[in-house]
């Protein structure tokens, strides 16, 4: 009977000492816990332990195993002695078992789910409106000719034939001075093709944008392989500068109503999640605050080296969108296409070929809609918000001002548009809107690591230089193991002989994590 009472009693005591050790390593993991990194969870709602000074897995196992041993050592008030004398325990040792990290895809994306209202990620859709957008224009071929006119293919002489026309004065190519003197005459003004090559000689960011405002700072990458090389724009002629810039495989997916479609996609729900925390954390060209990097919103789009690069090349595919769309406007504009024809014809008429006056006359086109693209980018970059299409009531340039345009001209130009709201899309677009929709041409992952690469690269400038993202603990496993020796000792005598010493090893395991649902990944 005796021995009966005391294994029962042992057995009692052994099953309640895990209650007990299990209850110490719960409080001890989330009080190692309650050591997060501050200023990521301050600057950007990440939560995590260490990340910084060499702090990680090592550290955090240290200071779990101290804090359980003063959770199981805690002595109550008026009481002679601690809880854990009454199991007497022995050998008390912490380890961590699964643990992650912030920089884990999954992980990553729970803690911005959570950051982001949910009601925001459910009616996301609506914040890009449906809208009967007008078919962008492809050119296509169209510039083919035009480029053939440039490069010199039509030059001709009194001497020499032409593959395209007979010799003689009637086909006898004008010279420079004779065409401009025609062209004063022309609803123009002048030559359109040397208008545009003067325009795009300083580059494209100078056309819509102040670039001695623009800031030209670094971005240290984690993988610096991962920066995005751009092609360069062909300058030599208006024609191969259009080509390049309109007929690349980049343009290919840069049409407005296919990015607004973009939005709709199931497959992009993540995407939408990283870029919608990012809108939040991160900021772009036209906030006026921010922290270490400016354009950070363009380097999540662009992945660029420097913040001047960032900005360039949202300019560019921005440009490319608005001279696209603004194309399916001139092309079927009635005045436009009489006007392009007039000035064609007393640029290239001389030679009689209709297939070249054509392609000169869809160039001058082109250059009347990028000029378009160039107000209401510059406009974009201010801060207003430009129509989704166009019309002649929003129309801003005309054709009479085609080869008298500069940076004040469009930025000019630009001023009637309205100030960009918060809201979902309208009648108008804005800047940050665009960023949001060109986001989701960029895949998941890179969009995650650029996110990171600004985040890292802000907290090591602005607070720890040795800060590692990836050394960021967000949830863990804390596994407790302890030895709990027999209170009763000769109850291993007898019947009860075989029970081995090492039986009264036991372990405990306790989790936490920040976000609900981790340990089910």
């Amino acid at each position: 009977m005796l021995s009966l009472v005391t294994a029962f009693i042992e057995n009692v005591r052994v099953i309640t000492s895990e209650a007990y050790v299990s209850m110490a390593s719960d409080t001890a993991v989330q009080m190692v816990f309650g050591n997060y990194n501050k200023e990521l969870y301050d600057e950007y709602g990440l939560f995590a332990y260490g990340g910084y000074n060499g702090m990680g897995l090592s550290d955090f196992e240290a200071e779990l195993e101290e804090t359980v041993n003063k959770n199981l050592a805690y002595k109550p008030e008026k009481t002679l002695k601690t809880y854990s004398d009454l199991y007497r325990l022995k050998d008390i040792s912490c380890e961590t078992g699964d643990y992650y990290t912030l920089d884990e895809d999954k992980v990553f994306l729970g803690q911005i789910s959570d950051y982001i209202a949910v009601s925001a990620i459910e009616n996301v859709k609506d914040y890009f409106t449906e809208k009967d957008v007008k078919e962008d224009i492809s050119i296509d071929g169209m510039l083919d000719e035009a480029a053939r006119y440039e490069d010199g293919a039509y030059n001709t002489d009194n001497s020499n034939e032409s593959e395209y026309s007979s010799s003689g004065e009637e086909n006898k190519k004008p010279s420079d001075e004779e065409l401009d003197e025609e062209l004063k005459k022309d609803p123009a003004g002048g030559n359109p093709l040397k208008a545009l090559k003067n325009l795009i000689n300083n580059g494209l960011l100078s056309l819509v944008c102040d670039v001695s405002k623009v800031s030209e700072a670094k971005i240290e990458a984690a993988d610096k392989s991962s920066y995005d090389k751009g092609k360069e724009d062909d300058n030599s002629s208006a024609a191969k500068f259009f080509k390049s810039l309109l007929e690349g495989e980049e343009s290919s997916n840069l049409s407005q109503d296919k990015l607004l479609g973009q939005a709709g996609q199931k497959g992009n729900a993540d995407k939408l999640k990283y870029i919608y925390y990012a809108e939040n954390v991160l900021s772009s060209y036209i906030d006026s605050e921010f922290n270490t990097v400016h354009y950070g919103l363009e380097y999540l789009v662009a992945g660029k080296e420097t913040e001047k690069e960032n900005l360039a090349s949202i300019a560019r595919r921005l440009l490319i969108i608005r001279t696209l769309l603004n194309m399916a406007y001139v092309s079927t504009n009635s005045s436009f296409q009489s006007k392009s024809l007039a000035t064609a014809t007393a640029i290239v008429g001389f030679t009689g070929i209709m297939p070249l006056v054509t392609g000169i006359q869809w160039l001058i086109l082109t250059i009347l809609a990028f000029e378009e693209a160039c107000i209401d980018v510059t406009a974009l970059l201010d801060g207003k918000s430009v129509p989704l299409v166009k019309s002649p009531v929003n129309f801003k340039m005309k054709y009479e001002e085609i080869c008298s345009v500069s940076h004040s001209f469009f930025k000019r130009k630009g001023k009637d548009y309205k100030e960009a709201g918060g809201g979902i899309i309208s009648d108008g677009i804005s800047y940050k809107q665009y960023l949001l929709l060109l986001g989701l041409l960029i895949p998941k992952q890179k969009l995650k690591d650029r996110l990171v690469d600004v985040i890292q690269f802000d907290l090591r400038k602005r607070f720890n230089q040795t800060f590692e993202f990836r050394d960021c603990i967000c949830a863990a496993e804390c596994i407790t193991s302890y030895n709990i020796p027999y209170a009763f000792s000769y109850v291993k005598k007898n019947f009860l002989s075989k029970i081995k010493t090492e039986d009264a090893k036991r372990c405990v395991t306790a989790s936490y994590s920040y976000v609900d649902g981790v340990w089910e990944y």
